[in-house]
C-alpha cells in the first residue's frame, strides 16, 4: 500500500458579510446548489450535522450512479468563525483518501475572508492532487456564486 501526503490551501475574498457566507455552509439548501464541482454528477446528502460532534454522510456520482461515498467527523464548529472536520472518501470498496480540513472565515469591511486548508493523504493512487484540487476549486467558484446570488436577493439599506 502507497499513501502519498498533499495539502490544499485556498484564500479567498466575498463581498459579503461572514453571516450570509455562513449560511452558505451551515444551510443544507444552499450547500447543496454549491458543494458538487461537476454539472454531470449528483451529490446526495444522507446525513447532514454541521455542528461541534457532528457528522456528514454523503454520496455522490455521474447520474444516478453513487460510486463515490464521504463520511465527515466535525470535531469542531464556531458559527461564523471556523469548521474543523476529518472526511473519509470511498468508492463501493475501498478507501481514497483521508483529510484533515479547516476553514475559517474573517470579517473586515463588510466582505469575508475564507481560509481553506486541506491535508490529504492518497491511497494506492485511488485519488489524486490535481483532481481533487480541481473539484475543490471549482466547488469554492460556485460557493461564490451562489453567495452572490444570496446577496442580491438581501434588501440595500439606505446609507
Amino acid at each position: 500500500m502507497t499513501v502519498a501526503h498533499e495539502k490544499i490551501e485556498i484564500e479567498r475574498i466575498f463581498e459579503a458579510p461572514v453571516a450570509l457566507v455562513w449560511r452558505a455552509w451551515s444551510d443544507p439548501a444552499l450547500r447543496e446548489r454549491w458543494q458538487n464541482p461537476s454539472s454531470s454528477w449528483t451529490m446526495v446528502f444522507e446525513n447532514y450535522d454541521l455542528r461541534s460532534g457532528g457528522t456528514e454522510v454523503c454520496r455522490c456520482g455521474p447520474g444516478d450512479e453513487m460510486i463515490v461515498h464521504f463520511t465527515s467527523h466535525y470535531p469542531e464548529v464556531v458559527p461564523e468563525k471556523r469548521i474543523v472536520f476529518t472526511t473519509v472518501t470511498a468508492d463501493n470498496e475501498n478507501v481514497a483518501s483521508v483529510a484533515a480540513t479547516s476553514v475559517e472565515f474573517e470579517e473586515t469591511g463588510g466582505k469575508t475572508q475564507m481560509r481553506f486548508v486541506e491535508s490529504i493523504a492518497f491511497i494506492d493512487g485511488r485519488e489524486n492532487l490535481a483532481d481533487r484540487t480541481m473539484g475543490t476549486k471549482a466547488s469554492i467558484d460556485k460557493l461564490a456564486e451562489v453567495i452572490e446570488a444570496e446577496t442580491a436577493k438581501e434588501p440595500r439599506h439606505a446609507g
